[in-house]
């Protein structure tokens, strides 16, 4: 569904910390990016992770990262990320920039009928660590902003390639058969409690927002953004 014809009509949920049974790791804060050590997102998206943590097998746990975002922070990222773009790409034209830097991070908008992801409350960044406390092998690091973080072909239409189809993509990605499993067990949990894939990032999940409603071919968001 074309991005532009999705309506937001806000369901006012409140944003809540996540459970401490869950291991978070607040990334941008440990880097020096923002002061605030928070973690949080919306209402439901935090009871339909807890759902989908009832699905991974015993003693595992998902490891988060980031969720909820406000607008400087999300400004930050973005422009850290088109200067260091514009430093290895200095071929690219403004249009090719922006096109690269947004499949990583979006633009902080400011306009309310399109919203940034993290913005909503409804955007997530995780992996699963095991039994024994480490993470599984998913074949790049949190924001790893290269190819090998890429979800599925971006010259095929997500909703008709088949789990062999992801996995052989994988592949030319230099992506093990292990590291692709891994993936499809993270893809397939959350996305077993709603929560939509997101082609750039593997660990990137939304829920309600408007990423969550053009990958499910929904014709309205139920998160807007926060601040807007």
């Amino acid at each position: 569904m074309d991005t532009k014809a999705i309506q937001i009509i806000d369901n006012r949920e409140p944003l809540i910390n996540f459970p401490k049974d869950f291991i978070c790791v607040p990334m941008y804060f440990r880097q020096g990016l923002t002061k605030d050590n928070s973690m949080q997102l919306r209402e439901g998206a935090v009871n339909a992770l807890i759902k989908a943590k009832k699905n991974l097998p015993s003693d595992w746990n998902f490891l988060i990262w980031d969720g909820y975002r406000p607008l400087n922070l999300q400004q930050k990222l973005y422009n850290d990320l088109t200067t260091l773009r514009k430093t290895e790409h200095p071929e690219w034209d403004s249009s090719k920039l922006a096109k690269e830097v947004e499949k990583f991070v979006k633009y902080a908008s400011y306009d309310p009928s399109r919203p940034s992801p993290h913005n909503t409350g409804g955007a997530v960044d995780l992996t699963i660590i095991d039994a024994d406390g480490k993470e599984l092998d998913m074949g790049t690091s949190f924001d790893e902003f290269t190819e090998k973080s890429y979800t599925w072909d971006e010259k095929k239409n997500h909703k008709n390639t088949s789990i062999y189809d992801i996995e052989d993509y994988d592949k030319t990605r230099r992506i093990t058969p292990e590291q692709s499993k891994n993936r499809k067990i993270l893809r397939e949990i959350l996305m077993s409690e709603g929560f939509g894939p997101y082609q750039w990032e593997w660990w990137h999940f939304n829920f309600g927002n408007v990423g969550w409603a053009e990958y499910y071919d929904k014709a309205v968001a139920f998160y807007g953004s926060l601040e807007l």
